[in-house]
């Protein structure tokens, strides 16, 4: 083809002079077979000769190279049938000029990769996906022209219709396995991913699970950064002609695909404070305005929030938008309305907590939040209100201080429950502040930790069997309502009864009568009011005192008026 379709090439029977083909040659009948779909191609124009040694009519056209790899494929066709034939290339109308197989034309002659053996050198041979060649890993591997095809045909770019489309809102990837999925190929895996230009970090991957979908999306991207979509497929059997990670560039454009999807909306008698969560992806170009009742304020920012000062008392609708080197969104902005002198609860709450006199006090002391006008005669102050339970919607108590008013104790007593909680609020005329977090009054003052080194011993105590439970208590410093509970339980966990023991008592007796199993077992709890700690393991209150069996045990036998009596001793 390259010469112009002016060489013949025939195959030569021994001794026979004529040009004819082998037919006893599979290897030179596909040969054969191989050349003519190529004469087919060029119209017929070519013949094809292997000349056996001696026969005297090898000529050969050394400025082909289409005909050098034809050489070069049917010499390993000959070295395979032990070197038995030559090979020779006739021009039409010329001399008969001898090539052999041995001569330097074939020693010099540069394998061309695609049309080599080898997995470095796979061919990429369309011949290789005909039906002649398929399945060339079994009964076709001896055919010369499917030699070079690679064991499963290649996946290209081509094969899967690879489309990329993106803009800031996001990038769609389009793509089409049908003809792959028709290759046979064996463990197929395919992996949607996308990296900026130049990064070697994937942003993200996926893969593919369905392989009849045929796109995949991503959400936000940067304007004005390319980024690299690929779609990796691999296989069992993947040569060097399969492309693998197949990619497409596309650089987004255009101003961010959203705003905020929220605003928070604090402040004081002048001001206010904004803040919001960044839109997604945290571009480099973003910035973010901040606007009152529509007017820009101040310059944009590239944090997520914003003070906005010197501001008139009203009512105002506060938005924000997210901008870059394009413009701003369009898309609806967070919008809050926001009233200056807004109301804020105490700062810096304090809790401290000492034992005076025996009794546990504590002691809260908190800040003025906010500054009103000296001037004003509006009524102000703080409120603490007292929760015995968090599931309380409305406080148990609550108590009012004055605005110079930032001080006050509790004591622990029978009153309050020892898990009561409390909050503190501004009010300013009829106008209240949150609530700050709710905060332990009492309990935080201790860790309620059960008794520590019980001890169970057994006594007689009046010809009765008594056992003595000793503890000491885990609180260091003690106070009033401070105790122990004592529980008594069957051996299957069934709860007798209770008794609770005041601080600083450390010990108790139980005898052991009709009402009480004998494998009673005992746990301990260290009680504040009403609050327990968790118990202690159950000790034996009697059943682990040994029982020795009677000694020196006399039987004496009498009878007396005809009855015979044993006496037992």
């Amino acid at each position: 083809e390259a010469d112009g379709g002016d060489h013949d090439i025939d195959i030569i029977e021994e001794g026979s002079g004529d040009t004819n083909y082998n037919e006893e040659s599979e290897d030179y009948d596909q040969l054969v077979a191989y050349v003519a779909d190529q004469r087919e191609a060029d119209g017929g124009d070519h013949d094809i000769d292997i000349i056996e040694e001696g026969s005297g009519d090898n000529a050969s056209n050394e400025e082909s190279d289409d005909y050098d790899q034809l050489v070069a494929d049917v010499a390993d066709q000959s070295e395979a049938d032990g070197g038995d034939h030559d090979i020779d290339i006739i021009e039409e109308g010329s001399g008969d000029t001898n090539y052999n197989d041995e001569s330097d034309y074939e020693q010099d002659y540069d394998y061309n990769s695609d049309q080599s053996s080898g997995d470095e050198d796979l061919c990429d041979n369309p011949i290789c996906w005909s039906p002649r060649c398929s399945g060339a890993e079994a009964e076709h591997l001896d055919d010369i022209v499917c030699g070079c095809c690679p064991v499963r045909r290649p996946v290209r770019r081509t094969d899967i219709d690879l489309t990329v489309s993106c803009s800031p809102s996001g990038a769609l990837v389009r793509y089409n396995l049908t003809d792959v999925l028709g290759f046979g190929l064996e463990n197929l895996t395919v992996v949607i991913s996308y990296q900026m230009e130049g990064e070697q970090d994937s942003l993200d991957s996926q893969e593919v699970e369905n392989f009849d979908d045929t796109e995949f999306s991503w959400p936000g991207l940067c304007s004005g950064v390319s980024y690299q979509f690929c779609v990796e497929v691999t296989h069992a059997d993947m040569s060097n002609l399969d492309e693998g990670n197949m990619c497409q560039a596309c650089t987004a454009h255009g101003p961010p695909a959203s705003n905020p999807s929220s605003l928070m909306v604090s402040g004081g008698l002048t001001y206010l404070s904004a803040s919001w969560p960044g839109v997604s992806p945290q571009c480099d170009d973003l910035t973010y305005q901040v606007l009152l009742n529509g007017v820009t304020q101040d310059q944009p920012t590239e944090k997520t929030s914003h003070m906005i000062s010197f501001l008139d008392p009203g009512l105002y609708n506060v938005s924000v938008r997210a901008e870059n080197n394009e413009g701003h969104s369009t898309q609806p902005l967070p919008t809050t309305l926001y009233t200056i002198r807004e109301i804020t609860p105490p700062v810096d709450v304090q809790v401290t907590h000492a034992v005076v006199n025996g009794s546990l006090t504590t002691q809260l002391s908190w800040n003025k939040s906010i500054e009103l006008e000296e001037e004003s005669i509006t009524r102000r102050g703080y409120l603490l209100n007292l929760y015995t339970s968090e599931e309380e919607d409305v406080p148990r108590l609550t108590k009012n201080f004055t605005w110079d008013e930032m001080e006050t104790s509790f004591i622990f007593d029978s009153s309050l429950s020892w898990n009561t909680k409390f909050s503190l609020q501004t009010f300013f005329g009829n106008h209240k502040s949150n609530e700050t977090e709710l905060t332990e009054l009492f309990s935080n003052a201790i860790e309620l930790s059960p008794p520590e080194l019980v001890t169970a011993r057994n006594v007689v105590i009046n010809d009765t069997l008594a056992a003595v439970i000793d503890w000491v208590t885990s609180v260091d410093d003690g106070f009033e309502g401070l105790g122990v509970s004592i529980t008594l339980w069957t051996k299957d966990n069934s709860e007798l009864y209770s008794v609770s023991v005041s601080n600083p008592q450390n010990t108790t007796t139980f005898t052991f009568e009709n009402d009480l199993p004998w494998d009673t077992v005992v746990t301990l709890r260290t009680s504040v009011g009403d609050a327990l700690s968790q118990g202690t393991d159950p000790i034996e209150l009697f059943s682990a005192l040994e029982l020795p069996a009677p000694v020196n045990m006399t039987v004496t036998h009498t009878v007396e008026n005809d009855t015979l009596t044993v006496e037992v001793e």
